[in-house]
């Protein structure tokens, strides 16, 4: 057999042992291709106003990103390498799956980190390095970021409805959007469910405001039990326990909306 003919033979050969025996090595090339597409976004993104460095964290593999804003003499450029950031930082961790899941838009990372207590088990979540101290500002800094870093496109859009939320609080939710000082999110709660069942998470130190766009159901405000149906409004002064379960076989839907100093 000539040398070119075996050589178009062994090199897929070749090619397949090393991927076989290598699994790591295809899956954080498919990993970075994820995460480049991410930051090439970022780049576009008007919210990116101040250089930021975090850590992402994909299966227990590390990935530092570092973002630097556009200045009047460059362009934005966020750029991502593998192992973990170089100073201590915050960082987002999930696994493949879930990650799959934000790149194709069927799962936004902010339902992804939605939880009623800390406790709680979230596909994607955040922590933060041995060593880092937070600043005045850190908060907002990591919501922005966990919205804008990983929502694609302008103007980002964030589908919502069933397909799109996870149970949390003893309903299912699709967050919108998150900064301090507000929240938003779209919920459902389905036939036997029961939001703020749990004791501890029945008020707020917030006002919060539910609008009912769908279905109908039951609330208990402060012990009362009421109904409420599609195209209300109830307003939650802070403070004031609130309860809502469903036993109709359509979902109540609705748009959840928290603000005020805490939320």
């Amino acid at each position: 057999m000539p040398a070119k003919v075996a050589g178009q033979h062994f090199l897929p050969f070749l090619l397949a042992i090393i991927f076989v025996n290598n699994p790591a090595s295809a899956q954080e090339i498919n990993v970075l291709s994820i995460l480049n597409g991410f930051a090439k976004d970022y780049e576009q993104d008007v919210t990116l106003k101040s250089d930021v460095t975090f850590g992402v964290k994909v299966d227990n593999q590390f990935y530092q990103v570092k973002a630097v804003a556009k200045t009047d003499d460059s362009p934005a450029h966020v750029a991502v390498t593998a192992g973990p950031p170089a100073e201590p930082t915050f960082y987002f961790y999930t696994d493949g799956e879930t990650l799959k899941k934000i790149e194709r838009g069927s799962l936004n990372a902010l339902t992804g980190a939605a939880k009623a207590f800390e406790s709680d088990f979230a596909p994607f979540d955040a922590d933060v390095m041995e060593g880092f101290q937070p600043d005045a500002g850190f908060l907002n800094t990591l919501l922005s970021t966990m919205f804008h870093f990983w929502t694609k496109g302008v103007p980002e859009r964030i589908p919502f409805g069933l397909d799109y939320t996870r149970m949390t609080h003893g309903a299912q939710a699709s967050i919108f959007y998150y900064q301090e000082g507000f929240r938003s999110a779209y919920v459902a709660v389905k036939k036997g469910q029961h939001a703020n069942q749990d004791e501890r998470s029945r008020s707020n130190p917030f006002p919060t405001l539910f609008i009912a766009t769908n279905g109908q159901g039951k609330m208990i405000i402060n012990g009362v039990t009421s109904r409420v149906a599609k195209g209300e409004a109830i307003f939650i002064p802070a403070g004031m326990e609130h309860e809502f379960y469903n036993e109709n076989d359509e979902p109540l839907e609705g748009i959840l909306l928290m603000f005020g100093d805490g939320a």
